[in-house]
């Protein structure tokens, strides 16, 4: 019997929200703003994209009980 781990909705959230913002400004800086970063800033930045959308998927789907 496999438990599923619950996520606090708000905190988790707020978590999701920060890192997509975080991660899109260092993008925005990047591709738009023509500011200069290294290669490993903008893999972080859209590795942080990612697992922010993943954290907002688990707590947006998880079933109350």
């Amino acid at each position: 019997m496999a438990t599923q781990r619950r996520r606090n909705p708000v905190f988790g959230g707020i978590i999701a929200a920060a890192m997509i913002g975080f991660g899109a400004w260092r993008l925005y800086a990047h591709f738009i703003a023509g500011e200069n970063q290294e290669t490993w800033r903008l893999i972080l930045s859209g590795a942080m994209i990612l697992y922010g959308a993943f954290v907002g998927y688990q707590v947006l789907t998880q079933k109350n009980d």
